[in-house]
């Protein structure tokens, strides 16, 4: 049984390192311009994704572990998934905060994911607001799965914005 869970720790370690690295490939390797473009119609953009990775990742792994939020002040509001960034914000935090933030929510991420036991995983969220009907295992793949598929939200702003510019 301790195998087990050790190889479920050991995978789950591994995806979130995999998963936060795209994130941060992608956003380092963006332009400038390309940051903050959202074609018509859309209200999200490549750095809301980006910051929205750190805002998903401290809800389903962080606090639902920990039960505390480790959110720098006013990221709420701007990365929640409530929040239209293109109607809403026009002051963005620059890409260097969003990707140190990203770098160090992925070690922090690791330590924590690597702190449960078998029991843990089992365990529910920490947190009151993510329903307790599922373990911590479910909402840890559950946010890497979300920010994966961010990710291929982010792609393909890139190539749009990459065909009509």
């Amino acid at each position: 049984m301790a195998i087990e869970v050790h190889k479920e720790l050991d995978a789950l370690q591994g995806l979130a390192e995999a998963v936060r690295t795209k994130t941060i490939r992608l956003l380092k390797n963006a332009t400038e311009a390309e940051l903050t473009w959202s074609p018509p119609g859309l209200s999200n953009h490549l750095l809301w994704h980006a910051g929205h990775a750190v805002w998903l990742q401290d809800l389903m792994c962080i606090e639902a572990i920990t039960g505390r939020s480790e959110l720098p002040g006013g990221w709420f509001e701007t990365f929640s998934m409530k929040c239209r960034p293109v109607k809403q914000i026009h002051d963005w935090p620059a890409r260097e905060e969003v990707r140190e933030h990203l770098e160090h929510q992925r070690q922090r991420m690791i330590g924590v994911i690597g702190s449960l036991s078998g029991e843990g995983l089992r365990s529910p969220p920490r947190t009151k607001i993510l329903p307790d009907a599922e373990p911590l295992r479910y909402w840890i793949t559950h946010g890497l799965h979300d920010e994966a598929n961010h990710q291929g939200e982010m792609h393909l702003l890139l190539k749009m914005q990459r065909v009509q510019g």
